[in-house]
């Protein structure tokens, strides 16, 4: 019942935040290169072609913790991303499980920033996502969502720490489901 509610609000929110970033309610932010502040503002359609370019990169190697067969594993994981603001950002991910089966996850997704808050010295961001998962010897796909801040250390550079829950659906049903949470910290650059 859990899985089935989740899914259904990481589905709602990117069908309604891609469709709809002007009337969803929520803060967005005006321009990632104001200074050291945080401008709460909403993007006109006329705006999102002026919209800053920034990928993440993860600064270290986050944790995980993975459960699979009702068993819990530790696992490493990094993730590269790249995108347009308002319109999200495609990421790839790669995380190593301690084990000494299937030992590396491969993740393709895409990802929409939604900012909850902004302040003068930090944002408040929620990110639901969805991509495509490989084992290479199991395959399926995913949905996540993660909550997460913004704190700008400089014009063009901000450090980002944040929670992911994530249920991955494997295509062979013979196989379990994945369930992870992550702790991560990452930088973002824009340009």
């Amino acid at each position: 019942m859990v899985k089935k509610i989740f899914s259904v609000w990481i589905f709602t929110a990117l069908v309604c935040g891609a469709a709809f970033p002007q009337v969803n309610g929520l803060h967005q932010l005006n321009g990632f290169h104001s200074s050291l502040k945080l401008k709460a503002a909403s993007f006109s359609l006329t705006k999102k072609a002026d919209a800053p370019t920034y990928f993440y990169l993860a600064a270290i190697i986050n944790p995980m913790l993975v459960i699979e067969d009702k068993k819990a594993f530790f696992g490493l994981t990094k993730e590269v991303s790249f995108g347009k603001f308002p319109y999200g950002r495609v990421a790839f991910e790669y995380s190593y499980i301690f084990r000494s089966y299937n030992t590396s996850h491969l993740r393709f997704s895409y990802n929409y920033d939604i900012i909850l808050e902004a302040g003068n010295f930090v944002g408040f961001v929620a990110t639901p996502g969805a991509g495509y998962f490989t084992d290479t010897k199991n395959n399926g796909w995913f949905l996540h969502g993660s909550l997460g801040a913004i704190l700008p250390v400089s014009d063009h550079v901000a450090f980002s720490p944040y929670m992911r829950y994530r249920h991955t659906f494997i295509k062979d049903k013979t196989k379990s489901d994945i369930n992870d949470v992550s702790l991560g910290v990452s930088f973002m650059f824009w340009y």
